[in-house]
């Protein structure tokens, strides 16, 4: 029994080192002192579609167009591979009160709907809800000049993911 007692006690002597070494290991993983950003840690590969170019992590398929028009240069849908319901939405828009129009249905259509606003190539405005337990963003912003509007569902503003294609966009002229 003490002999049990003996290597039990080695065993987790051996597990604490190893978790002491593992959580103060590492140095700058970039040039923020430390701190990765979302571009370290998602990996896709950029492509364009009509006038978005745009970050696609892997995993997840680009499609251009929209149901009304599949030549539509101005949209692309970004969605996963394994469910397509949970994807990104990104849509060139005429103006930015038409953008804030479709934030403000957003908001007033579903209860819990949070105003939200965060920083990821530029600044984005517009709300945030769960819907059946699943985030939902609506946001806009200004990119090269013009206003993008992103819709997605399965994806929160303060992921990694999110910050990725968001931060990766690029508006061509028209």
């Amino acid at each position: 029994m003490r002999k049990l007692i003996k290597i039990t006690a080695v065993v987790m002597a051996i597990l604490m080192c190893c978790a002491v070494f593992a959580s103060c290991g590492g140095g700058d993983s970039s040039s923020e002192g430390g701190k990765s950003s979302a571009a370290d840690t998602v990996k896709g590969k950029t492509e364009t579609w009509g006038n978005i170019t745009v970050l696609v992590p892997e995993g997840m398929t680009l499609k251009g167009g929209n149901i009304l028009d599949k030549e539509n240069p101005d949209v692309v849908n970004i969605a996963k591979d394994d469910n397509a319901m949970n994807y990104f939405l990104i849509t060139v828009n005429d103006d930015e009160e038409g953008a804030k129009s479709g934030i403000d249905s957003t908001r007033e259509m579903n209860e819990g709907a949070k105003d939200t606003t965060f920083s990821a190539g530029t600044e984005w405005k517009g709300v945030s809800y769960d819907y059946s337990g699943v985030a939902v963003l609506h946001v806009y912003g200004e990119v090269d000049g013009k206003i993008v509007v992103v819709q997605s569902y399965g994806f929160k503003s303060d992921e990694d993911i999110t910050k990725s294609v968001l931060g990766s966009l690029k508006i061509s002229a028209k």
